[in-house]
This record gives structure tokens, C-alpha cells and sequence, in this order.
């Protein structure tokens, strides 16, 4: 029996699955088709600064690789999440993940209750920012 949270939040402000899935938040990476470089497993660690709600400290893991980012999170009105931030790295440095509760009865079913996608690219360059993953959170308990 999925809890009754769930259903109550789906749409509303993803702060709340953040604060309710409890800190690191485990968002799992599925690559795009058009990604060159997909793994077997990649998944990001979020977690944020008792300092600041902005500031957030993401723990890359693809396939063995390991890597620590810090980026900013930005709350927008309809419930929507924005991370940002710099990967140091030689390509792809920028990234811009874009999550929503409102999610599809679907994706819901399959156990998520946060979905979104990755781009990652370079700001500056002609090219700009390219769709590389779809961004999934699980409730608890699946």
C-alpha cells in the first residue's frame, strides 16, 4: 500500500520529498538515447548544507567513477526544482536538472515520485545545453 503521502504531495513542492526521503536523496540517472556515454549504474547523492538552503553537495557515481560536485538548487512557484552547476571535468562542465512531483500515473506506479532530466553541456559554447538522462526518485520502500 503506497503511503498516503504520496498521493497527497503528488504536484505540490519537491522540498517535501527532499525533506521526507530523508538526506542523502538517491536520484537515479537512465541515459538518453542520443548519450554516448551510458553505464550500467549512475546515480547522483544529493545533499544539502545545514548552512544554506540553496547550496547543495552531489556525489556523482557512474558505473566506478566517483566524483564530488557543488551546485545550487532553485525552488520555482509551480513546485518545480532547478539544480545547477559545474562539473570539473574536460567535457560537458555545465549541468541543469529539472525535477517535478507531477509526475505520470506510469511513473508513478513504477514506484517514483520525483522525475526530471539532465542536460549537460557548455553555457558559453554555440552548441549550449543537450539532454543527457532522465532523473528518477523512488519512494521509500521500493
Amino acid at each position: 500500500m503506497v503511503q498516503l503521502f504520496y498521493y497527497e504531495t503528488r504536484g505540490k513542492c519537491c522540498r517535501k520529498f527532499f525533506n521526507h526521503e530523508g538526506v542523502p536523496t538517491k536520484i537515479h540517472l537512465f541515459p538518453y538515447e542520443g548519450w554516448a556515454q551510458p553505464a550500467l549504474s549512475s546515480y547522483w547523492l544529493l545533499k544539502t548544507y545545514w548552512w544554506s538552503r540553496t547550496r547543495v553537495k552531489i556525489t556523482a557515481v557512474t558505473g566506478a567513477q566517483k566524483y564530488d560536485v557543488k551546485g545550487k538548487i532553485h525552488y520555482i512557484k509551480d513546485g518545480t526544482v532547478v539544480l545547477a552547476g559545474k562539473i570539473k571535468d574536460k567535457t560537458n562542465t555545465d549541468f541543469r536538472m529539472h525535477l517535478t512531483s507531477n509526475v505520470s500515473n506510469a511513473d508513478f506506479q513504477l514506484g517514483y515520485c520525483v522525475t526530471g532530466t539532465l542536460e549537460r553541456g557548455n553555457k558559453k559554447s554555440e552548441k549550449g545545453m543537450n539532454l543527457t538522462h532522465y532523473a528518477m526518485i523512488k519512494r521509500r520502500g521500493y
